[in-house]
């Protein structure tokens, strides 16, 4: 399941012509609208700046359209809620967007392909049955997840925030689909004509504004998405760079390659600096930190990498070792155990797993082990939202390595106090439905769109959209997603994280199972981008698992934290968050 980045269209004119055929349609479409938007912005009088508080100033109307209301404005939300001052749009969310009394009017609508004035498209490709038994035969189904499940918790989602956020008139459907082309044929090189066919179908005839197909995504796929004018939210983690590059079509929980390359040289440039390789085993425990990185040989594996080299070299750091590794899965084997190899000769003692799939730690520690080469871990996700390092997965691997395994996340929250399960089950219609495996993934991913919807307006497009995202408030500290706020994105949300170890002999306070997370320095959230001094100088890491009663219960995180003056109010989210103290942050 690498991620692959492939190169356009340029080089295939059959293919070309076959895009440029599947778009002319929505191209005229947008130009239309263009037309329309102009003359609106030229005739409309102009609103007033309380309504757009929360938007953005670059969110635009078209002639004849009912704007937003104004947020935390007296009255009542689509929800039922008693809209006021510093209350959230879904009360029991950290990462809601400020409440807006319930709208009413005109919201202008076909505004974009996949919208009408009643609903909003969003496309779902399942995989097939038996590439998912393919799938299965590395990653168990009660840790991938089936699509039956990721379609029920994605609906059960829809219904709870289809009630509950502001969509002006509209409501989002979902529209799963059996594509032609799969996820692990288009990440390993092939595939490229079903994928194309499956974007086109997505574009023409499901006529999707969007599409969140989460684990039966791949990039190819995604790329097509973008070239056929849909948004597309992504599985996997790209620079910052490459989502600016694809503006306005590409979005993800995150954290980008480039957050979370600062992150990671803040931990060993800072904090471990002097300390030495303090969670690696044998004779290189403790030794002076040297860094070894192993990555997937793509394009944009390659530009992850890179972004990490820059973030070490702020505090002169650099790899003394790294190894690139093809995702094939006949040639993984050979490969991740030469680059472990290559590894223990060049005396590294801490290996960074940049962009890490759950597939290749699996090789990369049977060859550790056959060498009795312990180093320190650190795993990247590939993952948006942290998927690749969680629980589940983490088990799946030998605990003589992951017993020296550090990264970087949110720290996973007992199920039943979880955002993402509150919201399953207020949705979900089906009794012998289950939330899916990685629900954290699906939940961030569902979330980050409704909060883009409800805050681009009445004028749903993909211009809006884009200028939603800058918007989305900075969340309340606590929740199960760590710190989001647009600012820091715009094309994900993600703004701080916190330092985790895996304990194999720990019990996990997320679903009682043996093998858990340990928080380190007390659970600090720090900022990305921030030259995270908040961050002890050269000290060793002291991780623990908390106590399950340390976590506000459902219904209570947004409450908990309005009732305090200091880090309560909810208020649209300035240019730049300062940071007064570890894990406190003020607007």
């Amino acid at each position: 399941m690498a991620g692959t980045v492939f190169q356009g269209t340029a080089g295939n004119p059959a293919r070309h012509r076959e895009r440029n055929r599947a778009i002319v349609n929505r191209q005229l479409f947008g130009a239309a609208l263009i037309v329309l938007l102009v003359a609106a912005l030229l005739g409309l009088p102009k609103v007033a700046s309380s309504s757009l508080s929360t938007a953005g100033t670059g969110i635009t109307y078209l002639k004849g359209q009912t704007p937003m209301n104004a947020p935390y404005g007296a009255g009542v939300t689509a929800g039922g809620i008693a809209c006021g001052p510093r209350v959230l749009q879904v009360p029991w969310s950290n990462y809601a967007p400020p409440c807006e009394p319930a709208w009413h009017g005109n919201n202008g609508g076909a505004t974009a392909p996949g919208v009408t004035a009643t609903t909003i498209n969003v496309s779902f490709r399942e995989a097939t049955s038996s590439i998912l038994n393919a799938l299965y035969t590395l990653v168990p189904k009660d840790v991938v997840g089936t699509s039956q499940e990721a379609i029920q918790m994605m609906q059960a989602l829809f219904n709870t925030f289809n009630k509950s956020f502001e969509l002006y008139g509209r409501h989002v459907v979902l529209e799963p689909y059996v594509g032609k082309g799969n996820f692990i044929t288009e990440d390993t090189g092939g595939g490229a004509t079903q994928a194309e066919a499956d974007a086109v179908n997505v574009a023409d005839s499901l006529h999707a504004f969007a599409d969140i197909s989460l684990v039966g995504s791949s990039d190819p796929y995604t790329e097509d998405l973008m070239a056929n004018h849909v948004i597309a939210f992504q599985l996997y983690i790209h620079t910052q760079q490459y989502y600016q590059q694809n503006s306005p079509w590409l979005y993800s929980p995150g954290p980008n390659c480039n957050k979370s390359a600062d992150g990671i040289a803040a931990i060993f440039g800072r904090q471990l600096r002097g300390v030495g390789a303090q969670f690696a085993g044998g004779s290189l425990k403790g030794k002076p930190i040297k860094i070894g990185v192993v990555y997937q040989n793509t394009p944009q594996g390659a530009a992850c990498t890179q972004a990490l080299d820059q973030a070490l070299q702020q505090y002169n750091l650099l790899p003394v070792k790294q190894a690139a590794v093809t995702f094939d899965l006949s040639k993984l084997g050979d490969e991740a155990s030469s680059a472990i190899s290559e590894m223990q000769q060049a005396g590294v003692n801490t290996v960074i797993c940049s962009g890490c799939d759950p597939i290749s730690p699996m090789f990369y520690f049977k060859s550790a082990n056959a060498d009795h080469y312990e180093p320190e871990w650190f795993f990247q996700s590939l993952y948006a939202a942290g998927a690749t390092t969680t629980e589940k997965f983490m088990r799946l691997y030998p605990a003589s390595q992951t017993k020296h395994l550090i990264t970087t996340g949110a720290y996973p929250l007992p199920l039943a106090d979880a955002e993402a399960n509150t919201a399953f089950n207020l949705g979900n219609t089906d009794p012998s439905a289950k939330i899916f495996p990685s629900y954290n993934l699906v939940y961030a991913t569902v979330l980050q769109f409704f909060d883009a919807l409800q805050l681009a307006g009445p004028n749903l497009t993909p211009a809006n959209f884009e200028q939603a995202m800058k918007s989305i408030p900075e969340s309340i500290p606590g929740g199960e997603l760590a710190g989001w706020n647009g600012a820091y994105g715009p094309y994900d949300p993600s703004s701080t994280f916190q330092i985790m170890k895996w304990d194999p002999n720990g019990t996990s306070i997320a679903d009682g199972q043996k093998g858990a997370f340990e928080l380190c320095n007390g659970g600090t959230q720090y900022p990305y981008f921030s030259n995270i001094t908040t961050m002890p100088l050269s000290k060793p890491l002291a991780c623990s698992i908390p106590s399950p009663t340390s976590f506000p219960k459902p219904g209570q995180q947004g409450q908990l934290k309005l009732g305090s003056a200091a880090t309560g109010a909810v208020a649209p989210p300035s240019a730049k968050t300062k940071t007064t103290a570890p894990g406190k942050q003020v607007r």
